[in-house]
């Protein structure tokens, strides 16, 4: 009977006391920030809030964020075009004149 106890403890003890594991586990990282936003960091947060989980919320924030593209100027936009060789300077300035002659209009 004893060794049935012993067999059953041995077989039943860490398989079913541990937790399972993190499907995304979390690193270490090391970040300079001006002690300015520290501190403003620190008293954004109360005593039992965690630094690590505010942080990782802000940057999952930031990264799913939709850009507005609208907030572009269009010259701006033209100018990385012609820039990224997508429009040559021919095709750079017949589309800069036309958006200035439709914002004239406007």
């Amino acid at each position: 009977m004893y060794d049935l106890w012993l067999q059953i403890i041995s077989n039943s003890g860490d398989a079913n006391m541990s937790r399972p594991r993190s499907t995304d586990p979390s690193v270490a990282l090391s970040i300079a920030v001006p002690q300015s936003l520290k501190t403003r960091l620190d008293q954004e947060l109360s005593y039992t809030q965690s630094r690590s989980k505010w942080v990782c919320h802000a940057i999952n924030e930031k990264l799913n964020q939709e850009f507005d593209y609208t907030s572009i100027p269009t010259n701006q936009l033209l100018g990385m075009l012609h820039a990224r060789n997508v429009v040559d300077y021919e095709l750079f300035t017949l589309l800069k004149t036309r958006v200035e002659e439709i914002e004239a209009g406007q």
